[in-house]
């Protein structure tokens, strides 16, 4: 073979007629690999009648293949092509793959390549395997071989049989042809290759059969697919963009595919019932063989019309830059006519006037961010963007300034956390429209809260087009890995951590598809800005040399200058159109590399980069009861050694990636004296209050994950799986927190939460880069002092399981008021020591600014314990929703708060398990209670107090 260029035919076989076996020779053309950038030097065929190649190289990940194992193929080399030849059982299927080398170096990792047979259509598994079910007789691996023109010099194709073939035809246009002269042998059996040279090329769209007959008189036909047409070469107009160009008025469509190292491609739609024709045949405006877009003008198309591109006659794929998409077995998929997903065409959104009238809307800058992580599947049952829309004044109350929505541009299947995508730009329908989103943006800054997107560009999954129009499998399958060819996506990740299939961040294509998502979102749904999952990826990983550093986790966590050139010329081209936008990396970087980020921009107004700071670990041994690292100052941006100037990094208390704090503090919660238990969920919820008092004071941004303000995640059906015990998968739907609102207990944490955050947002002492902060936070008492201006403020907690001492030392005496406490306190002494019960906190500040709510329990206020129980009247009484329950114990012990009404039956439960010594307040809601008297009755081991209690309606 010459300078032919091979590509698939599609192979049919007779049913199985005996069950016997046959010597299979499979080829391997190098012309098909794929591998344009080195030679090909060896090639092997593993597979399930060879144990897959193994065992492979010692010490190369990757699963390289020795030089002399068995499943070594012969190159053949008048035909240019790799043989291996094996005895296989007819009626059985066989899984297969060809690994081909570019060096013959065993000892390195790289220079090796798995990938499908091109020669087979047929794969299976989610690893894309090639499989042949053997019958006898059969045709395999047809192929066709072509000039660089495109015509067709000859065609090639293995034939198998127990028998001697006694005819073999091959048809060209209907017109048949001997071609037992043409027919070789393999070995001394009669199955063997016909390889078919044509008399003269033949012009594409030429129709091409062959069918065998062997001495038992059974015969098989197969036929060879598509023949590539003559593409039209013209220059594209000027201004057509990648992806779709829809004009409403006119109902005209360009399309733009850039797909370069490919032939032709064809748009299937309604119009031409999914059947390739020359009036949709793509033109080909190829400026060299690494740039090449097909494009075409169509009329009359309507709105929401759905289509797709057949490109080289094989692979059925969406637009890349579609922004709907239908999938199979979706309702409107054009079943029986395509596969794979279908593009659809849109127009401009249609936007209903807002009600909002909450005045101009401005982005928070980065110190003022609180923003709740949600996913929004587990958030609500409804799962959509309009339910979240109903519930944003709870986030409001709640003093959120930003929402993080988990990935929702289109992934594959519908129960997923959203980080395996397959169409980056369009939105997933299983959250809803694309208008339903823009009314959710529109909705959150009605009420001051910006949207964020989790946006996933480090890889795409083999469905989509980045990854499929370029792959292993000449069909496209999904499962399917790249090819060298592939202008986007690497044939192999270059990093430690990468899923799916790593997109190659140094390429031109990649940055233009890229910097065009951004805007997409940005511009067309007014998001305000995004958080890029797995940032640290965005590189070749070049320190590792040509193959990157998928092994060397070292490596890739070091300073990266081509990483940082990737993600600043990402942030330039984003704050070129919207300086305001915010960006933010989940990078868990080593300092230098992100306080240069961060830094990156501020010089021109710019937010810079935030990044991600996780906290939860120090923060749940503080919960827990333990401490020796429970040191929680990382919670403040200028704090240690990853200290920044500014405040961006974002300080993490829960977030999807770990696991829930309340789960580690209900499996591994210390216990105190006197049966004080973290275990108990009542005291881990208080401790989650005082967790909170020393994260939402600190200066930066923050960031909390779905309903840890109702204390979620201790149960099986809430915790994050696969690790402490909690049953499921991983990415699997959890429950929703929502009925933890009727809770009291839970509640409070909410109220608690709510006041320190909307305490945050009205003074800028909790957020300014310019407030004085001290800390000393690690150990088991902890202390936060602030102070800007003329303001100061001074947090305290005791995070021990038994009572501590812990000094304020508060910056001056004189009055000071407990924020908790509800109460002025005149301090002579600043530096007195201020005895708090385990769990208890308080914040003092130097100026009045207002108290929370009477509700909130932060531990026995002064460290003074009870000499006695009581239970305090209720209020306010009578009472229509809501009623203040508060309750004294002077020790330790089991309680029951209840509810009884007059017949003596109880009709709630507020409290039943081990309390610690001192005063507690609870929130009774009677909101579900028929109007009347009712008894709330407090019992402990030693004595009974009651209460009465009226509702009213």
């Amino acid at each position: 073979m010459t300078s032919f260029r091979a590509l698939l035919l599609f192979v049919l076989v007779l049913p199985v007629q005996a069950q016997d076996s046959l010597d299979v020779t499979f080829r391997f053309l190098p012309d098909l690999s794929g591998a344009v950038a080195q030679p090909i030097v060896q090639a092997f065929l593993p597979g399930a009648f060879n144990d897959w190649g193994q065992p492979y190289v010692s010490g190369v990940n990757g699963a390289r293949i020795a030089n002399n194992h068995p499943s070594r193929m012969t190159y053949e080399a008048a035909r240019n092509e790799y043989a291996y030849t094996k005895r296989l059982r007819v009626g059985s299927a066989y899984a297969y793959k060809v690994q081909y080398h570019t060096n013959t170096n065993q000892s390195s990792g790289a220079g090796f390549v798995w990938t499908a047979d091109p020669l087979n259509p047929v794969t299976v598994g989610q690893n894309g395997d090639s499989q042949v079910t053997i019958a006898d007789p059969m045709v395999f691996q047809l192929a066709r071989e072509q000039e660089g023109t495109g015509e067709i010099r000859a065609v090639s194709a293995s034939l198998f049989t127990t028998a001697p073939i006694t005819a073999l035809t091959f048809e060209v246009n209907g017109v048949q042809r001997d071609g037992l002269p043409h027919f070789t042998t393999y070995g001394s059996g009669p199955s063997g290759l016909l390889r078919f040279v044509l008399p003269a090329p033949v012009a594409p769209g030429a129709q091409f059969k062959v069918t065998a007959t062997d001495s038992r008189g059974r015969t098989i036909t197969s036929s060879i697919g598509t023949i590539p047409p003559t593409v039209v070469d013209e220059k594209r107009p000027a201004g057509l963009r990648d992806g779709i160009t829809y004009d409403n008025a006119t109902r005209v469509a360009r399309l733009s595919l850039f797909a370069p190292h490919k032939q032709y491609a064809y748009v299937l739609s309604p119009q031409n019932d999914w059947t390739p024709s020359p009036a949709f045949l793509m033109k080909r405006d190829s400026v060299n063989a690494d740039s090449v877009y097909f494009w075409i003008e169509l009329e009359n198309v309507p709105l929401m019309m759905p289509f797709q591109y057949l490109v080289d006659g094989l692979i059925r794929v969406a637009d890349p830059y579609s922004e709907d998409i239908i999938n199979p077995g979706e309702p409107d998929y054009p079943t029986g006519k395509t596969e794979h997903p279908v593009t659809v065409i849109t127009g401009p959104l249609v936007i209903p006037v807002s009600g909002c009238d909450a005045g101009p809307y401005k982005r928070p800058e980065p110190k003022d961010l609180v923003i709740y992580e949600l996913l929004l599947r587990d958030f609500q049952d409804a799962h959509s963007f309009n339910a979240l829309a109903d519930t944003l004044d709870y986030l409001k109350k709640l003093g959120v300034t930003a929402i993080e929505l988990m990935p929702v541009s289109e992934f594959d299947g519908d129960l997923s956390w959203g980080y395996n995508p397959a169409f980056h730009f369009a939105v997933d329908g299983y959250y809803g429209s694309r208008e339903s989103l823009h009314n959710l943006v529109q909705e959150a800054h009605c009420r001051g809260m910006a949207v964020i997107l989790d946006v996933v560009y480090n890889h795409a999954t083999g469905q989509s087009p980045l990854v499929r129009l370029w792959n292993a499998s000449p069909t496209g399958s999904p499962s399917a890995t790249p090819t060298p060819q592939n202008p986007y996506a690497n044939v192999a990740a270059h990093h430690p951590f990468n899923v799916f299939n790593d997109l190659d961040h140094s390429s031109p294509a990649t940055r233009y598809w890229l910097d065009r998502a951004n805007r997409y979102w940005l511009e067309t749904f007014h998001v305000d800005g995004f958080r890029y999952d797995l940032s640290k990826g965005f590189t070749q990983c070049t320190q590792g040399g040509p193959n990157g550093c998928p092994n060397n986790q070292g490596l890739w966590d070091s300073y990266d200058a081509s990483r940082i050139y990737n993600l600043k010329r990402m942030a330039d081209s984003v704050w070129s159109y919207a300086p305001d936008a915010l960006l933010i990396l989940e990078h868990l970087s080593q300092g230098t590399e992100e306080r240069e980020l961060a830094a990156h921009g501020t010089d021109r107004g710019h937010p810079g980069f935030l990044l991600w700071r996780k906290m939860m670990g120090p923060f749940n041994e503080a919960t827990m009861g333990y401490h020796n690292s429970s040191n929680t100052a990382g919670a403040y941006f200028g704090a240690g050694g990853q200290g920044f100037s500014i405040p961006n990094t974002i300080s993490i208390l829960e977030d999807h990636d770990e696991q829930r704090l309340m789960r580690k503090n209900a499996r591994y919660g210390n216990t105190g004296p006197d049966g004080y238990n973290v275990k108990s969920t009542a005291t881990s919820l208080d401790r989650m209050k005082a967790a909170g008092a020393f994260f939402f004071t600190l200066p930066g941004p923050k960031m909390i994950w779905q309903f840890g303000e109702l204390g979620y995640g201790a149960a099986d059906d809430e915790c994050l799986p696969e690790q402490d015990g909690c049953p499921g998968s991983r990415t699997g739907v959890r429950d929703d927190g929502w009925a933890y609102r009727g809770d009291s207990s839970r509640y409070a944490l909410y109220q608690t939460w709510a006041a320190l955050m909307n305490l945050r947002k009205a003074h800028p002492v909790f957020t300014s880069p310019q407030t004085v902060v001290e800390l000393s936070t690690a150990g088991a008492t902890k202390r936060i002092k602030l102070s800007l201006d003329t303001l100061q403020v001074v947090v305290v907690g005791n995070f021990d399981v038994q009572p501590r001492d812990v000094t304020p030392a508060f910056h001056q005496s004189g009055t000071w008021y407990s924020f908790f406490g509800r109460d002025m306190v005149e301090v002579t002494d600043a530096n007195a020591a201020l005895t708090l019960a385990p769990g208890a906190f308080q914040v003092f500040t130097s100026h009045f600014l207002g108290y929370a709510p009477r509700n909130i329990v932060v531990g026995v206020d002064g460290g003074e314990v009870p000499s006695e129980m009581a239970l305090m009247p209720v209020r306010p009484n009578p009472a229509r929703a809501q009623a203040t329950v508060a309750f004294a114990l002077p020790q330790a012990g089991a309680v029951r708060l209840e509810v009884y009404d007059l017949l003596g039956r109880r009709v709630m439960t507020l409290l039943n398990e081990m309390r610690p010594a001192g005063q507690e307040t609870r929130v009774l809601d009677v909101s579900h209670l028929s109007a009347g008297l009712y008894v709330l009755r407090l019992e402990t081991a030693s004595a009974v107090q009651t209460q009465p209690l009226v509702v009213v309606r």
